[in-house]
Order: structure tokens, then sequence, then C-alpha cells
């Protein structure tokens, strides 16, 4: 009894060690180092054959997921802006919400702040209206509306308020239109589908809004399926007989699906276990997404009698080799565009305003985020498309 007594309070105490191990150190793999020569002084600290044997196998466990974890760190490319630093006061920015998961507080400011390899990127403050949404010029009573939604590159991420894409499009149109920045840092399709399911956006029903306007970047599709620390209480959908169907925020499926939510925890941990089926889980993301598009084109219509128009940093037709980073095959990409063109859809493409611009006044450097430039370019190309003279 002793003896047993002896090897449960040493395995506490190598758990409780385990677990300080990886909260403290930067990644899974150290800690699983950590646990290995854990697993390896049980050998020699517990008392019995039976939990020697059980403290080697735990060893021999953690020592390959190591191994596995630095092999598949390998074979995976180098991240855009390895190096870069960035920071939000308050640190829990966007704030908890409970339809979308995140969101900007209202009447709020956040500053922020990016570095790479110590030198300052940028540092800007993001001023949030009475809305949620990042501030936009004053407007007359009455004038026609424009609602901008999406990630960071519509919110304006690592810029000033007067250099987003919606602040721009009003002042391209002389302060005569109204409009509005709905966008958060993060945000994918899903988030806009819920805004409208939920009726978030039912306050502008019976105003003159004149256009629904998204921007899509392929880092978007992994969103959808939740691959994304932050992404835990967002809404999630799944295609149910070809429909979309709200089932819940990720946590509660993870939480209802215990093997699901065990693979996606591992996933997030071990890269090697996250690719383990990725080639489904992208089908499910294209499907997703191009379902998605298509129930915003309906809601757009059918709320505000307004088109939706996308703007895409993405591959399409015109498209030669790589456009930018991304884990999904090209070819499966453009057939996104492809599906949305045969929706009707209005399309914008970045690429046609940016060919042959210099890349240093068109995203801002180490980050890939917008600037002012390339948001100038895109609401000179919206003023022509939709402001009816």
């Amino acid at each position: 009894m002793a003896a047993a007594r002896r090897n449960l309070s040493l395995a506490a105490l190598m758990l409780a060690l385990v677990v300080a191990a990886a909260l403290a150190l930067p990644s899974a793999m150290w800690a699983c180092l950590a646990a290995t020569l854990l697993g390896l002084a049980g050998v020699v600290l517990f008392r019995g054959n039976g939990w020697r044997t059980g403290a080697l196998l735990v060893a021999a466990v953690a020592l390959s997921l190591a191994l596995l974890d630095a092999f598949a760190g390998l074979l995976t490319p180098t991240a855009h802006g390895a190096g870069l630093v960035r920071s939000v006061e308050p640190r829990w920015w966007p704030q908890p919400d409970p339809v979308l998961g995140f969101r900007p507080k209202p009447d709020s400011t956040a500053v922020a702040t990016a570095t790479y390899d110590g030198q300052p990127v940028y540092h800007e403050t993001y001023h949030i209206d009475s809305e949620s949404g990042r501030v936009t010029p004053a407007a007359p009573p009455g004038a026609d509306l424009y609602l901008f939604m999406g990630d960071s590159f519509m919110f304006g991420q690592g810029i000033k308020d007067q250099d987003t894409l919606p602040w721009l499009f009003a002042e391209a149109n002389d302060g005569k239109v109204r409009t509005l920045n709905l966008s958060a840092p993060g945000s994918a399709p899903n988030h806009l589908v819920r805004a409208f399911e939920a009726g978030l956006l039912d306050r502008y029903a019976g105003q003159p809004v004149k256009a629904v306007i998204v921007w899509i970047i392929p880092a978007q599709l992994a969103r959808v399926t939740g691959d994304g620390s932050w992404l835990a209480s967002s809404p999630r959908y799944q295609l149910a007989d070809g429909k979309l169907v709200h089932t819940g925020s990720f946590t509660d499926y993870r939480l209802s699906h215990p093997l699901d939510g065990l693979k996606y925890y591992l996933g997030e941990l071990f890269p090697f276990v996250g690719a383990i089926g990725e080639k489904q889980r992208q089908q499910e993301q294209l499907k997703l997404f191009v379902a998605m598009m298509a129930r915003l084109q309906q809601y757009a219509r059918e709320k505000f009698s307004a088109p939706l128009v996308v703007v895409y940093s993405w591959p399409d037709e015109k498209s030669r080799g790589l456009h930018g980073d991304s884990a999904i095959d090209q070819s499966q990409l453009v057939d996104v565009i492809v599906q949305l063109r045969k929706m009707g859809v209005e399309l914008v493409r970045v690429d046609d305003l940016t060919s042959g611009k210099p890349v240093d006044k068109l995203l801002i450097p180490h980050d890939g985020h917008p600037r002012r430039y390339t948001n100038e370019l895109i609401a000179n190309e919206l003023k022509k498309r939709l402001i009816k003279l």
C-alpha cells in the first residue's frame, strides 16, 4: 500500500509538471520532450514493474509525438510574416459576443501595434462607433447607405480610420453617401450570415441600402470550419441535404461530439494530427463557403433589395501560378469565383486594380494587409460600378 501511495503521489506530481510545462513552454514539442524526461524519471523512481513499464510507455509516446511534430515542422513552409509581432490594447479585443462569438464594443477604442524583428511596423488607434462598426464619415440625413462587411481586410487592420475602404468610398463620393464598416478582424462568412439571421442588421431595413459589400480572401476558408483558436464561440454551420444549417458554436459542437473535439484540439497542438483528413475538410470548407455566399446574396436581396458585391483577393481564371499562400489547391479556389459569377454576384477583382503597382504602396510591409493606396483603387472602382450619375 505504501508503494502504491508513493507511486500515485509521484504520478500526480509528474502530471502537474507536464501541465505546467505545456503552459510555460513555447510549443507542444517542448512539452512532449519534458514529458519524455519525466517518463524516463518514472522508470527509475516508480516501484513495481507495472508502473515502470507504464512510465516507459508514456516516455515513448511523448518522444514519438515530439519527433512527429518536429518532422511536420520541417515540411511546413515558413509562414508569411514570421517575425511579425502584433498586439492590441485592450487585450481582449474584440470583446466576446453571445451571437457572433466576438464583436467590437460600441463607442470604444483599441490601440493596435505591430513590430517586425523589434522594429515598428504600425501603431494605430481604431475608433468604434455606436453600432459596433469602425467609424466612417458623417453623411447627410437620408443618404444612400452602403454596408461594408468582412474581416481585417475590410476593417482596415494596421491603418488609420480614414484609410479604410468604407471611409474612402464615402470620401470618393464627396460625403454624399453613408457607409458603415461592420467588420471585425478574424471574421468570416459564417459571422456575416449569422448577423443577418440573428437580426443584427434589421435596424437598417427601410433605409436606402444600395449594396452589401464584402471582401473575401482564401484565409477565410479555414474559419468557416472553426480552424482558429479565436473562433471557439463563433457560429458554426453545416450543410444538411444541401441546406445551410446553424448548429450553435464550434465549442458546442466539439463538446457534443467529443471525438471530433479531441481531434481538433490535438490538431491545434500537433500539425501532423491536423493534417489527417485535410482533403475532406477542405472540400467541406469550399462547399460551406459557397453556400454562405449564396445565403448572403439572398439576405441582401430579401432584406434590402440590394446586390451583394464581392471584392476578392483570390485566385481566378486570370491567375497564373500561385496567388499568395493557401493550403487548398488553386484550381479549387478558382472554382469558387466561377460559382459566384454563375450566381450573378457583382465581383471586383483586386488584382485588376493593383497589377503593376509597387507592392510597398499596396500592402503593409511584413504584414500583408492593404494600405490606403489599395483601398483608394477599390473605392474608385466601386464608385464606377455602384453610383448612378
